[in-house]
């Protein structure tokens, strides 16, 4: 494939900025088991990835039990961000892209509610010039209306964004709205072959990767 100086950089959250999934999948059996439920794995709570919170816990413990259950879950992240760092080189990645003054996105799956929190504890709210949650969209993540909302916003087209994520549902939103879909596989939880299924343009092993593929660019840093 191709590859083309980006007007726009989109990244995931969890996975891919933050190494946040551990927690994240105890937060889900906090919910789940305090209204009812039994814990699952982090392999099923995964498969329910793609709706918000809100929506998975719908299936998980009932419609009438899911608010609770996801307020319990957000309380447990609350007390314990400490859990939740930064992936390794992703502060130096971001310092690199400032410097390009090319603008970032967020795209996650995540509801705006705990996107903010996570994003406020790092001090990365204006890191980026629009960040879009899985409440800002009628459809989310494999579908593409996250990406083309924040190329809109980047005021630039999704055929000139690339959206570096960590998950299959991640390279299928990019593709299907026609952006340049890079694959993170820098998180522990990160499945090649899994991934492979999105069929992403490239492949990033560690964050300063993404700077290596601006400099085969015409980008100039």
């Amino acid at each position: 494939m191709a590859l083309s100086s980006p007007k726009g950089i989109l990244f995931d959250l969890d996975g891919t900025l933050i190494d946040s999934l551990s927690m994240t999948f105890d937060a889900f059996n906090h919910g789940v088991t305090r209204f009812g439920g039994m814990a699952l794995t982090p392999m099923e709570i995964s498969a329910h990835f793609g709706p918000g919170e809100d929506k998975i816990f719908e299936k998980l413990v009932g419609p009438e039990k899911a608010p609770a259950a996801y307020l319990a879950s957000i309380e447990y992240t609350n007390a314990n961000l400490h859990r939740v760092p930064l992936h390794d080189g992703i502060a130096e990645l971001l310092e690199n892209l400032r410097r390009t003054k090319i603008p970032l996105a967020i795209v996650t799956g995540r509801s705006w509610s705990t996107t903010e929190i996570l994003l406020k504890h790092h001090g990365l709210l204006g890191a980026f010039k629009t960040i879009i949650a899985n409440d800002h969209v009628p459809r989310p993540k494999p579908f593409p209306d996250g990406v083309k909302l924040a190329s809109d916003h980047l005021n630039t087209t999704p055929e000139h964004t690339w959206f570096i994520g960590d998950s299959p549902v991640d390279m299928l939103a990019a593709r299907s709205a026609g952006s340049l879909g890079i694959a993170a596989l820098w998180d522990v939880t990160a499945d090649r072959e899994r991934i492979a299924v999105g069929e992403p343009g490239f492949w990033a092993k560690e964050p300063r990767d993404i700077v290596g593929l601006l400099k085969e660019t015409s980008w100039e840093n």
